[in-house]
């Protein structure tokens, strides 16, 4: 849609009304046409988790909803596969790398269940600066790309936290939450 083009750069006005996932592939492989890009162009719905999500080494969870990123991190527990992390809201973006597996939380650590329909507005309803999608993607895009070369110190068990109008960076630790459903010590989530 030409309202989503200031935040989600990809794309430009000759790719409006094509699937983003065309898009982008298109413009990735003008960037570079050395890379592969596999694609699957299917929501991911807890039936299709674990099958589209198992090849893959990381999730890097850009989901704009809850139902979603929810999938998304308990996917990642079950396989065993750290979980980029990136949210947004107005003026507002936090990142982390949810990885049990590495020592840290899980997303459900920090969040135990979703909000209530309704209650978080979407980037549609409140609005997002946009130039705050590409600040918290790039360090997305910096976190996935430590884990590949081995080198640095992720964001596990650590939230940062990006105040756009102050511009102004902080952390906060996290810890694992011991009754914690997906990861805790008893867990009751395990498919």
């Amino acid at each position: 849609d030409e309202s989503n083009l200031q935040r989600q750069i990809i794309h430009g006005t000759k790719d409006v009304g094509l699937p983003k996932i065309q898009s982008s592939k298109v413009r990735l492989t003008d960037v570079n046409p050395h890379i592969q890009i596999d694609s699957d162009e299917t929501a991911l719905r807890a039936e299709n988790a674990f099958e589209i999500l198992k090849g893959y080494d990381s999730i890097i969870d850009g989901t704009d909803n809850f139902q979603t990123r929810y999938l998304a991190n308990d996917a990642s527990v079950l396989l065993g596969k750290p979980n980029v992390y990136g949210s947004i809201f107005r003026f507002d973006g936090q990142a982390s790398v949810f990885y049990p597996g590495g020592g840290g939380p899980c997303y459900r650590c920090l969040y135990p269940e979703p909000p209530p329909p309704g209650l978080v507005p979407s980037c549609a309803e409140g609005g997002v600066l946009s130039i705050l999608p590409g600040i918290i993607g790039v360090i997305q895009a910096t976190e996935a790309v430590k884990q590949i070369i081995g080198q640095g110190e992720p964001l596990i068990g650590r939230l940062l936290l990006f105040d756009a109008l102050k511009m102004k960076f902080r952390e906060l630790k996290l810890r694992r939450n011991p009754e914690c459903p997906l990861c805790g010590e008893n867990p009751t989530i395990k498919e």
